[in-house]
Order: structure tokens, then C-alpha cells, then sequence
């Protein structure tokens, strides 16, 4: 299918929201389809430890939850897990959107996604251990302005959102300039925040709105099934530490902890679609291409 969405022009706080909104509708079947896909067999993975974990957990009186030392071990293994599998949907997500935004429609496979991920892996684990060496010289500052924030009453806690946004949409823009070739690891970081500069306060505005409405609208679509499993699970199951100890406990213990991974990993996708709106949008503004694509097509296309 043809996406007839325009990548890079330049855009208020409000056309950040809307332009999300517009490309996640002409793509979303196509997009979560084939990321959940790619994912199916790390999550089957992670149900089975998830579900593993369960059985090292007891809510009875005689015993202490987690007293087999087995049960830390495991739960080590599945935070390492969960972030391994959290940086995987990040990174194909990225070359996901690399690929709709080259080819401006979802004709590509998931197979074409993955080998992309595999080609540029290097690059990955390459900015991946860049970017630790630029959190830890901006710590100071970031954390000396979260610290100030969160004084604020009431709006200290947005602003914290604000920042947090704009350090991700600036590391965002750091991989992408080093992925496609603008810059090298060594000054992407530079360049990328020279880019953003001018705007940076709009852009972590623009992506703590977007992500915020996607988190609301997901949770209230996710409420009323959770709400009837609840009542279904209390009235017919019968909900206490019996309950949990038994192997419809552990079942039930699984599946929300599936539930609360699906819905970061969603989040994790719809941030590289509102991420790579305001990357394209300030990448045109600082090197035109829109305008020279525009210009290298008067005249009409040479036969």
C-alpha cells in the first residue's frame, strides 16, 4: 500500500500530534504486524521465564516469597532479557521507519527489516556503548536540572517529561545521523544537537504530547479487558494467596506480565514514529532536501 505522507516539511508543536496521528493510521496494521512478528520468538521466550519465575514465588504463610536463591538468579536473567528484547524492538522499529520512509509504502517484508537490523548491527552495539560515554559527561547537568524541577509543584514533573523527551529525541537523532551516513560516531552527537538546537525545546514538548496521548489512548483501550479478566478472576477463581499459588495463579501472573511488556514495547514503537517525524522535520530544515527533491523533479523525470 502507497503512504501518501509527507516526511519532511516543517511543523508546529500540534502538527507533530497530528502528523503521529496521520501515519499511524495508514500504517499501523502493517507496522505492529510485522514487529510483533519478528518478536514472536524472544516474547515466547520470555512467557516461558516469566511463567518459570512464577513457580519460585509463594504467597503462603509458612514460607517467604523468593526464598530459593534460584528465584534472584532467574529474575537477573529476565531484567537482561527484557532489555535485550526492548533494544531488538527498538532497533528494528528504526529500520522499519528507515524503510517506509525510503520507499513511502508498507510493499516491504519483515524479512527485509530484519536483514537490515543484522547488516547495521555493528553500528548498533558501536552507538549503543557511544551513547553511555555521552550520558555520563551530561549527567551532571541533566540531573542538577531534574533535581531543581521536581521542586516545582505540579509543573516540575512535566518539565522532568520535557527533559527526559529531549534527551531522547536527541540520542534518536544522534543514531540516525550515524546510521545514514551524515556523520561519523565521533561527532553525531555534536552535530545532531546543532541540529536540533534551534527547536530543541518545541521537539521535547511535541514528543512528551505525542507519547503521552499514545500512553493514555493505550491504556484506555487495555482498561476494559483487564477490568473483565479482573471480575471474571475474583468471581469465578476466587482471588487470595491460595489462588496465587496455584497454577491458574501463575497463568494469571504470567499474562500480566506479558501484558505490562507488550504495552512498553507498543510505546517503545510509536516513539520511533513520533521521534523520526521530528528527526526528518529538523533534518530538512537544516539541510533542505525536501527543497532540492522538489527542485530535481521540475521539468518532469528524464527518459
Amino acid at each position: 500500500m502507497e503512504v501518501e505522507f509527507e516526511f519532511q516539511k516543517e511543523r508546529k508543536i500540534g502538527d507533530f500530534v497530528q502528523s503521529f496521528i496521520d501515519l499511524f493510521k495508514l500504517i499501523y496494521q502493517h507496522f505492529v504486524t510485522t514487529i510483533f512478528g519478528l518478536s514472536a520468538l524472544p516474547l515466547a521466550g520470555i512467557a516461558l521465564v516469566y511463567y518459570f519465575l512464577s513457580t519460585k514465588i509463594t504467597f503462603s504463610a509458612s514460607s517467604s516469597s523468593f526464598e530459593d536463591i534460584d528465584g534472584f538468579t532467574w529474575a537477573g536473567l529476565l531484567i537482561l532479557a527484557l532489555i535485550g528484547l526492548g533494544l531488538y524492538v527498538y532497533g528494528i522499529s528504526i529500520e522499519y521507519f528507515l524503510l517506509l520512509k525510503e520507499r513511502k509504502n508498507t510493499l516491504f517484508t519483515g524479512k527485509e527489516v530484519l536483514q537490515n537490523f543484522r547488516a547495521n548491527l555493528g553500528r548498533y552495539f558501536m552507538f549503543l556503548f557511544a551513547m553511555v560515554l555521552a550520558l555520563i559527561v551530561v549527567f551532571i547537568p541533566l540531573a542538577i536540572v531534574a533535581a531543581l524541577s521536581a521542586f516545582i509543584p505540579f509543573i516540575g514533573s512535566f518539565a522532568i517529561g520535557i527533559l527526559m523527551s529531549i534527551v531522547g529525541i536527541w540520542l534518536f537523532s544522534s543514531f540516525l545521523f550515524y546510521r545514514e551516513g551524515y556523520s561519523d560516531l565521533g561527532s553525531c552527537f555534536t552535530d545532531s544537537y546543532v541540529m536540533l538546537s534551534k527547536k530543541l525545546i518545541q521537539y521535547g514538548i511535541a514528543t512528551y504530547i505525542v507519547n503521552f496521548i499514545f500512553q493514555m489512548a493505550v491504556m484506555m483501550i487495555s482498561i476494559i479487558p483487564m477490568i473483565i479478566i479482573s471480575l471474571i478472576s475474583y468471581n469465578f477463581l476466587g482471588l487470595d494467596a491460595a489462588f496465587f499459588d496455584s497454577s491458574w495463579g501463575k497463568l494469571l501472573m504470567t499474562l500480566g506480565g506479558m501484558f505490562i511488556t507488550l504495552f512498553t514495547l507498543f510505546l517503545y514503537m510509536a516513539g520511533v514514529l513520533a521521534n523520526g517525524i521530528i528527526y526528518e522535520t529538523a533534518k530538512d530544515l537544516k539541510f533542505g532536501e525536501r527543497i532540492y527533491g522538489i527542485i530535481d523533479q521540475i521539468g518532469g523525470k528524464n527518459e
